[in-house]
């Protein structure tokens, strides 16, 4: 078994237009079974909706249209040589769930299948779990500091891989991987749009979705914040398996679309939803 830990740089465009994030960069580096680094990663993709790189993102990431351009590769081949690289046996590990939906956008946008992807490990809530003691979510470059290591450069992919790992050798990960690792069941894509962000959050609709296992209909509770602009509901299907499902509201010009995102429920997912849940501005009613 390997554990993947990659980071995405992705481009914007128009705001007017903005749609997907169309990823640029995948920086990843690979551990073995024993959590020690065995290879590392760099691929740069060739956006198609918006070729031309944003302003902000080229001053954020240091990455240079040029690069794109002689480097990039199409998403579909660089997914494909990254899925290759990982491997068929493997844990998939970001700082925070933020770069799933970016991922899972892409893969769509591409037709690309999303059902079969690895299990997944969020390795900030380790850190923020046992060594913080808190549901706090820390960024990575506090937890860098708190372990007193050296990053690399911020917002460069590789580097937010490597700088990931430095974290995971502070982490008791063969104790706590089995408690936080679970599976992803992919991206439920918005079919609609909101005049506001509280309409789209009492749309009873969006509380329910298919079952991954059955193929019946899970209904989920109410909507808790769930930190960072993004809303969490518990459902369980007719056959009991339980889910956590993650909604993120996006501003799309004069509107609001969602995305939802399936996890199957942790014993740690599920001691976070508890803690949000039981704050006094947790449930949207």
């Amino acid at each position: 078994m390997d554990y993947i830990i990659f980071d995405l740089e992705w481009n914007q465009g128009p705001e007017e237009e903005q749609s997907v994030g169309e990823i640029v960069e995948i920086g990843a580096v690979k551990l073995d079974d024993r959590f020690e680094t065995v290879d590392e990663l760099r691929l740069y993709v060739k956006p198609f909706l918006y070729p031309k790189l944003h302003n902000r993102i080229a001053a954020l990431t240091g990455i240079r249209q040029q690069d794109l351009q002689t480097q990039g590769l199409p998403f579909p081949e660089a997914y494909a040589r990254f899925a290759d690289w990982c491997g068929e046996e493997c844990v998939w590990m970001t700082w925070s769930t933020s770069d799933l939906p970016v991922l899972l956008d892409n893969l769509q946008l591409h037709e690309l299948d999303v059902t079969i992807l690895p299990d997944y490990c969020d390795v900030q809530r380790i850190f923020s779990r046992e060594i913080m003691r808190s549901n706090t979510q820390y960024s990575l470059d506090t937890a860098l500091a708190i372990l007193k290591e050296k990053g690399d450069t911020a917002h460069d992919a590789l580097h937010d891989a490597r700088n990931t790992a430095k974290v995971c050798r502070h982490l008791d990960l063969e104790r706590y991987m089995g408690e936080y690792t679970g599976r992803i069941f992919g991206l439920i894509p918005g079919q609609q749009q909101y005049a506001t962000r509280q309409e789209m959050l009492e749309d009873p609709t969006l509380r329910i979705f298919c079952c991954p296992w059955c193929g019946g209909d899970v209904a989920c509770e109410s909507w808790v914040h769930f930190g960072h602009g993004t809303f969490a509901a518990y459902g369980l299907c007719p056959q009991e398996d339980e889910f956590l499902v993650q909604l993120f509201p996006a501003r799309r010009r004069e509107a609001f679309a969602e995305k939802r995102m399936v996890f199957e429920l942790t014993d740690d997912l599920w001691d976070i939803y508890l803690d949000k849940k039981e704050t006094a501005q947790g449930v949207i009613p």
